[in-house]
Protein backbone atom coordinates (compact mmCIF):
# COMPACT_ATOMS: atom_id res chain seq x y z
CA UNK A 1 0.00 0.00 0.00
CA UNK A 2 3.09 2.45 1.05
CA UNK A 3 4.52 1.38 -2.01
CA UNK A 4 1.73 2.29 -3.91
CA UNK A 5 0.93 5.53 -2.82
CA UNK A 6 4.60 6.55 -3.04
CA UNK A 7 5.11 5.56 -6.57
CA UNK A 8 1.69 7.50 -7.30
CA UNK A 9 3.31 11.00 -5.42
CA UNK A 10 6.32 10.08 -7.32
CA UNK A 11 4.27 9.95 -10.69
CA UNK A 12 2.42 13.03 -9.83
CA UNK A 13 5.65 15.22 -8.79
CA UNK A 14 6.90 14.00 -12.43
CA UNK A 15 3.65 15.49 -14.18
CA UNK A 16 3.63 18.88 -12.29
CA UNK A 17 5.67 21.86 -14.28
CA UNK A 18 7.43 24.60 -12.35
CA UNK A 19 5.87 28.22 -11.76
CA UNK A 20 7.40 29.41 -15.67
CA UNK A 21 8.06 26.87 -18.58
CA UNK A 22 10.59 28.35 -20.49
CA UNK A 23 10.19 27.20 -23.97
CA UNK A 24 13.35 27.56 -26.57
CA UNK A 25 13.21 26.39 -30.18
CA UNK A 26 16.77 25.64 -31.88
CA UNK A 27 18.02 24.72 -35.33
CA UNK A 28 21.71 23.52 -35.03
CA UNK A 29 22.68 26.67 -32.41
CA UNK A 30 24.29 23.62 -29.71
CA UNK A 31 26.36 26.76 -28.45
CA UNK A 32 24.15 29.50 -28.25
CA UNK A 33 21.35 26.93 -26.48
CA UNK A 34 24.08 26.07 -24.02
CA UNK A 35 25.17 30.10 -23.61
CA UNK A 36 21.48 30.36 -22.25
CA UNK A 37 20.80 27.81 -20.28
CA UNK A 38 24.28 29.01 -18.47
CA UNK A 39 22.62 32.39 -18.16
CA UNK A 40 19.49 31.12 -16.87
CA UNK A 41 21.09 29.21 -14.64
CA UNK A 42 22.25 32.31 -12.79
CA UNK A 43 18.34 33.18 -12.38
CA UNK A 44 17.11 34.17 -9.10
CA UNK A 45 15.60 31.58 -7.16
CA UNK A 46 12.10 32.66 -7.79
CA UNK A 47 9.90 32.25 -9.51
CA UNK A 48 11.07 28.14 -9.82
CA UNK A 49 10.90 27.17 -14.04
CA UNK A 50 11.60 24.25 -15.68
CA UNK A 51 13.18 24.27 -19.56
CA UNK A 52 11.84 22.81 -22.83
CA UNK A 53 13.52 23.20 -25.98
CA UNK A 54 12.92 21.35 -29.36
CA UNK A 55 15.86 20.47 -31.68
CA UNK A 56 14.44 21.25 -35.17
CA UNK A 57 17.77 20.75 -37.12
CA UNK A 58 16.90 16.75 -37.02
CA UNK A 59 18.69 14.10 -35.03
CA UNK A 60 22.58 14.68 -35.62
CA UNK A 61 21.84 18.19 -34.26
CA UNK A 62 20.00 16.62 -31.36
CA UNK A 63 22.77 14.22 -30.13
CA UNK A 64 25.06 17.89 -30.82
CA UNK A 65 23.07 19.46 -28.06
CA UNK A 66 22.90 16.76 -25.48
CA UNK A 67 26.92 16.45 -25.86
CA UNK A 68 27.12 20.62 -25.42
CA UNK A 69 25.01 20.57 -22.87
CA UNK A 70 26.39 17.28 -21.05
CA UNK A 71 30.59 18.50 -21.62
CA UNK A 72 32.15 18.58 -17.91
CA UNK A 73 31.81 22.18 -17.84
CA UNK A 74 28.17 22.56 -19.55
CA UNK A 75 25.03 23.92 -17.97
CA UNK A 76 23.03 20.39 -17.80
CA UNK A 77 23.75 17.31 -15.55
CA UNK A 78 21.84 14.01 -16.44
CA UNK A 79 18.86 13.81 -14.39
CA UNK A 80 19.19 10.41 -12.28
CA UNK A 81 16.30 10.42 -9.49
CA UNK A 82 13.15 9.69 -11.78
CA UNK A 83 13.47 8.58 -15.38
CA UNK A 84 10.34 9.68 -17.11
CA UNK A 85 11.13 10.99 -20.79
CA UNK A 86 8.36 8.61 -22.23
CA UNK A 87 5.74 11.10 -20.35
CA UNK A 88 6.52 13.68 -23.18
CA UNK A 89 6.93 11.35 -25.95
CA UNK A 90 4.36 12.27 -29.14
CA UNK A 91 4.53 11.62 -32.65
CA UNK A 92 5.53 15.58 -32.80
CA UNK A 93 9.03 14.53 -31.10
CA UNK A 94 10.87 11.50 -32.35
CA UNK A 95 13.19 11.39 -28.95
CA UNK A 96 13.00 13.58 -25.66
CA UNK A 97 15.33 13.39 -23.14
CA UNK A 98 15.46 14.83 -19.61
CA UNK A 99 18.18 16.80 -17.78
CA UNK A 100 18.98 19.26 -15.26
CA UNK A 101 20.50 22.50 -14.89
CA UNK A 102 23.55 21.64 -12.69
CA UNK A 103 23.88 24.56 -10.68
CA UNK A 104 19.76 24.89 -10.09
CA UNK A 105 19.24 21.18 -9.07
CA UNK A 106 15.42 21.17 -9.01
CA UNK A 107 15.05 22.79 -12.78
CA UNK A 108 14.30 20.09 -15.07
CA UNK A 109 15.56 20.35 -19.24
CA UNK A 110 13.54 18.73 -21.23
CA UNK A 111 14.93 18.49 -24.65
CA UNK A 112 12.44 16.75 -27.44
CA UNK A 113 13.77 16.03 -30.88
CA UNK A 114 11.20 17.12 -33.53
CA UNK A 115 10.30 14.68 -36.17
CA UNK A 116 10.91 17.20 -38.74
CA UNK A 117 12.05 21.22 -39.01
CA UNK A 118 8.83 22.24 -37.56
CA UNK A 119 9.69 26.15 -37.97
CA UNK A 120 9.46 28.75 -35.00
CA UNK A 121 5.57 28.57 -34.14
CA UNK A 122 5.79 24.52 -34.37
CA UNK A 123 8.63 24.05 -32.19
CA UNK A 124 6.96 26.32 -29.36
CA UNK A 125 3.91 25.20 -30.32
CA UNK A 126 5.20 21.40 -29.43
CA UNK A 127 5.62 21.98 -26.02
CA UNK A 128 2.36 24.41 -25.55
CA UNK A 129 0.35 21.01 -26.77
CA UNK A 130 1.46 18.19 -23.54
CA UNK A 131 2.16 21.78 -21.48
CA UNK A 132 -1.73 22.36 -21.58
CA UNK A 133 -2.26 19.01 -20.04
CA UNK A 134 0.56 19.56 -16.90
CA UNK A 135 -0.12 21.54 -13.90
CA UNK A 136 1.40 24.08 -11.86
CA UNK A 137 2.98 26.47 -14.47
CA UNK A 138 0.75 29.83 -14.84
CA UNK A 139 2.94 31.08 -17.77
CA UNK A 140 5.83 30.46 -20.32
CA UNK A 141 8.82 32.50 -21.05
CA UNK A 142 9.41 32.17 -24.77
CA UNK A 143 13.25 32.58 -25.27
CA UNK A 144 15.23 32.95 -28.27
CA UNK A 145 18.36 30.66 -28.56
CA UNK A 146 20.88 33.06 -29.20
CA UNK A 147 19.63 35.19 -25.83
CA UNK A 148 21.77 35.27 -22.49
CA UNK A 149 19.00 36.82 -19.70
CA UNK A 150 20.50 38.58 -16.82
CA UNK A 151 20.18 37.36 -13.18
CA UNK A 152 16.48 39.18 -12.61
CA UNK A 153 15.36 38.84 -15.87
CA UNK A 154 12.27 36.47 -15.38
CA UNK A 155 11.22 37.77 -12.21
CA UNK A 156 11.00 40.94 -13.49
CA UNK A 157 8.36 39.98 -15.89
CA UNK A 158 6.69 37.88 -13.83
CA UNK A 159 6.63 40.43 -11.31
CA UNK A 160 5.08 43.09 -14.09
CA UNK A 161 2.93 40.61 -14.94
CA UNK A 162 0.79 39.69 -12.03
CA UNK A 163 1.05 43.42 -10.46
CA UNK A 164 -0.10 44.97 -13.38
CA UNK A 165 -2.52 42.27 -14.87
CA UNK A 166 -0.84 41.99 -18.49
CA UNK A 167 -1.30 38.84 -20.64
CA UNK A 168 1.76 39.32 -22.12
CA UNK A 169 4.88 41.32 -21.43
CA UNK A 170 8.27 41.93 -23.28
CA UNK A 171 11.72 42.80 -21.87
CA UNK A 172 14.26 45.22 -22.29
CA UNK A 173 16.52 43.59 -25.15
CA UNK A 174 20.13 44.69 -25.56
CA UNK A 175 22.82 44.08 -28.26
CA UNK A 176 24.74 41.42 -27.49
CA UNK A 177 28.14 43.13 -27.93
CA UNK A 178 27.71 44.46 -24.64
CA UNK A 179 27.53 47.94 -25.32
CA UNK A 180 24.26 48.36 -23.54
CA UNK A 181 22.58 49.48 -26.67
CA UNK A 182 18.88 48.69 -26.79
CA UNK A 183 17.22 46.72 -29.77
CA UNK A 184 14.01 46.54 -28.33
CA UNK A 185 11.85 48.42 -25.02
CA UNK A 186 9.31 46.00 -24.98
CA UNK A 187 8.61 44.92 -28.46
CA UNK A 188 7.48 46.52 -31.28
CA UNK A 189 4.78 48.97 -32.90
CA UNK A 190 2.97 48.49 -36.34
CA UNK A 191 3.24 51.64 -38.54
CA UNK A 192 -0.13 50.96 -39.82
CA UNK A 193 0.71 53.69 -42.45
CA UNK A 194 4.01 52.02 -43.54
CA UNK A 195 3.31 48.68 -43.51
CA UNK A 196 5.98 47.62 -41.03
CA UNK A 197 6.84 46.53 -37.77
CA UNK A 198 9.21 49.12 -35.92
CA UNK A 199 11.33 48.15 -32.39
CA UNK A 200 10.43 50.70 -29.30
CA UNK A 201 13.65 52.09 -27.97
CA UNK A 202 16.34 51.18 -30.88
CA UNK A 203 19.55 52.84 -30.32
CA UNK A 204 18.44 53.69 -26.39
CA UNK A 205 20.95 53.27 -24.03
CA UNK A 206 19.65 51.02 -21.42
CA UNK A 207 19.93 53.25 -18.41
CA UNK A 208 18.51 56.01 -20.20
CA UNK A 209 14.67 57.52 -18.69
CA UNK A 210 11.67 56.04 -20.66
CA UNK A 211 8.02 56.24 -20.06
CA UNK A 212 6.90 52.32 -19.61
CA UNK A 213 3.05 53.53 -19.66
CA UNK A 214 3.84 55.52 -22.72
CA UNK A 215 5.43 52.24 -24.63
CA UNK A 216 3.21 49.79 -23.30
CA UNK A 217 0.22 52.30 -25.00
CA UNK A 218 2.65 52.21 -28.46
CA UNK A 219 3.46 47.99 -28.00
CA UNK A 220 1.78 45.85 -30.71
CA UNK A 221 3.62 43.03 -29.44
CA UNK A 222 6.84 42.19 -27.42
CA UNK A 223 9.61 40.80 -28.99
CA UNK A 224 10.05 37.16 -29.82
CA UNK A 225 13.35 37.12 -28.49
CA UNK A 226 11.87 37.41 -24.60
CA UNK A 227 8.23 37.40 -24.17
CA UNK A 228 6.13 35.94 -21.15
CA UNK A 229 2.68 34.85 -21.57
CA UNK A 230 0.41 34.00 -18.97
CA UNK A 231 -1.47 30.59 -19.39
CA UNK A 232 -4.52 32.34 -19.30
CA UNK A 233 -3.76 34.23 -22.20
CA UNK A 234 -2.46 31.27 -23.80
CA UNK A 235 -5.70 29.15 -23.04
CA UNK A 236 -8.04 32.61 -24.63
CA UNK A 237 -5.88 33.05 -27.58
CA UNK A 238 -4.71 29.58 -29.01
CA UNK A 239 -0.69 28.83 -29.68
CA UNK A 240 1.31 30.36 -32.24
CA UNK A 241 0.09 30.67 -35.61
CA UNK A 242 2.32 27.74 -37.51
CA UNK A 243 1.12 28.65 -40.99
CA UNK A 244 3.51 31.58 -40.93
CA UNK A 245 6.95 29.21 -40.30
CA UNK A 246 9.41 31.79 -39.57
CA UNK A 247 8.91 35.21 -38.94
CA UNK A 248 5.80 37.19 -38.26
CA UNK A 249 4.52 34.73 -35.85
CA UNK A 250 5.29 36.16 -33.19
CA UNK A 251 3.72 39.70 -34.39
CA UNK A 252 0.73 38.08 -34.85
CA UNK A 253 0.56 36.27 -31.58
CA UNK A 254 1.02 39.91 -29.70
CA UNK A 255 -1.79 41.43 -31.37
CA UNK A 256 -4.03 39.01 -31.10
CA UNK A 257 -3.16 39.05 -27.04
CA UNK A 258 -3.37 43.00 -26.87
CA UNK A 259 -6.99 43.21 -25.99
CA UNK A 260 -5.62 41.24 -23.44
CA UNK A 261 -3.09 43.88 -22.17
CA UNK A 262 0.65 43.87 -23.12
CA UNK A 263 3.28 45.29 -20.87
CA UNK A 264 7.11 46.40 -21.03
CA UNK A 265 9.32 45.16 -17.78
CA UNK A 266 11.99 47.61 -18.23
CA UNK A 267 13.80 45.48 -15.53
CA UNK A 268 13.94 42.35 -17.64
CA UNK A 269 17.12 42.74 -19.14
CA UNK A 270 18.15 40.24 -21.88
CA UNK A 271 21.17 40.36 -24.21
CA UNK A 272 20.35 39.39 -27.44
CA UNK A 273 23.16 38.22 -30.42
CA UNK A 274 20.63 38.95 -33.01
CA UNK A 275 20.01 36.48 -36.43
CA UNK A 276 22.34 33.59 -35.18
CA UNK A 277 19.87 31.11 -36.15
CA UNK A 278 18.17 32.99 -39.29
CA UNK A 279 21.41 35.21 -40.41
CA UNK A 280 19.22 38.13 -40.39
CA UNK A 281 21.69 40.39 -38.75
CA UNK A 282 24.19 39.71 -41.88
CA UNK A 283 24.78 42.43 -45.04
CA UNK A 284 22.05 42.42 -47.32
CA UNK A 285 24.02 40.09 -49.68
CA UNK A 286 24.41 37.44 -47.53
CA UNK A 287 21.22 36.97 -45.54
CA UNK A 288 19.68 33.57 -46.62
CA UNK A 289 17.34 33.54 -49.17
CA UNK A 290 14.80 31.76 -47.00
CA UNK A 291 15.02 34.54 -44.10
CA UNK A 292 14.21 37.64 -47.15
CA UNK A 293 11.79 34.53 -48.75
CA UNK A 294 9.66 34.64 -45.41
CA UNK A 295 10.13 37.98 -44.11
CA UNK A 296 7.73 39.25 -47.52
CA UNK A 297 5.62 36.55 -48.03
CA UNK A 298 4.29 36.76 -44.44
CA UNK A 299 4.20 40.41 -44.39
CA UNK A 300 1.69 39.41 -46.63
CA UNK A 301 -0.35 37.01 -44.60
CA UNK A 302 -0.11 39.46 -41.80
CA UNK A 303 -1.31 42.72 -43.08
CA UNK A 304 -3.99 40.51 -45.11
CA UNK A 305 -5.44 39.00 -41.55
CA UNK A 306 -5.36 42.28 -39.39
CA UNK A 307 -5.26 45.14 -41.51
CA UNK A 308 -6.67 44.16 -45.17
CA UNK A 309 -6.74 47.42 -46.25
CA UNK A 310 -3.40 48.15 -46.19
CA UNK A 311 -2.27 45.46 -48.58
CA UNK A 312 -1.36 47.50 -51.12
CA UNK A 313 0.84 49.31 -48.65
CA UNK A 314 2.30 46.11 -47.72
CA UNK A 315 3.08 44.96 -51.56
CA UNK A 316 4.33 48.47 -51.85
CA UNK A 317 6.87 47.90 -49.31
CA UNK A 318 7.91 44.50 -50.54
CA UNK A 319 8.67 46.36 -54.11
CA UNK A 320 10.90 49.33 -52.22
CA UNK A 321 12.54 46.27 -50.33
CA UNK A 322 13.47 44.49 -53.36
CA UNK A 323 14.98 47.52 -55.00
CA UNK A 324 16.87 48.32 -52.02
CA UNK A 325 18.62 44.91 -52.31
CA UNK A 326 19.30 45.36 -55.77
CA UNK A 327 20.93 48.73 -54.89
CA UNK A 328 22.89 47.26 -52.60
CA UNK A 329 24.29 44.63 -55.07
CA UNK A 330 22.17 41.77 -53.57
CA UNK A 331 19.86 40.67 -56.74
CA UNK A 332 19.35 36.91 -55.38
CA UNK A 333 17.73 38.66 -52.53
CA UNK A 334 16.18 41.18 -54.60
CA UNK A 335 14.35 38.59 -56.46
CA UNK A 336 13.44 36.36 -52.71
CA UNK A 337 11.62 39.73 -51.45
CA UNK A 338 9.62 39.90 -55.09
CA UNK A 339 8.98 35.67 -54.52
CA UNK A 340 7.71 35.80 -51.46
CA UNK A 341 5.54 38.66 -51.71
CA UNK A 342 3.99 36.65 -55.23
CA UNK A 343 3.44 33.69 -52.51
CA UNK A 344 2.13 35.44 -49.82
CA UNK A 345 -0.45 36.76 -52.29
CA UNK A 346 -1.38 33.64 -53.83
CA UNK A 347 -1.70 32.33 -50.25
CA UNK A 348 1.50 30.16 -49.89
CA UNK A 349 1.75 28.88 -45.93
CA UNK A 350 4.00 26.32 -43.81
CA UNK A 351 7.43 25.50 -44.95
CA UNK A 352 8.16 26.74 -48.52
CA UNK A 353 8.34 23.42 -50.80
CA UNK A 354 11.43 24.73 -52.44
CA UNK A 355 13.28 24.52 -48.98
CA UNK A 356 11.43 21.33 -47.90
CA UNK A 357 13.21 20.00 -51.00
CA UNK A 358 16.54 21.48 -50.27
CA UNK A 359 16.68 20.10 -47.15
CA UNK A 360 16.04 16.45 -47.89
Amino acid sequence: MDGSIKEAESTQTAQRVAAVAVVIVGFKNADDIAGCLTALSASLPSPGFDIFICENGGRPAFEQLLDELLQADGPCAPATDFECSDQFQSATFVDVHRLRLRERPGCDVWIGCASGNLGYAGGINAWLGPLAERDGWKGVWILNPDTEPERGALAALVEHAEATGKAMVGSTILDGDGSRSVRFRGGVHWQKLRARSVAIGLGDRADALHDVQLIEREMDSPSGASMYVTRACIEAIGPMDERYFLFFEDLDWGVRAKQFGLGYASASIVAHKRGTTTGSAKAPGEIPKLTVYLEHRNGIHFVRRHFPWALPLRVAASCLYSLRFLLRNAPGNSLAAIHGMAAGLMGEVGQPSWHRNQAK
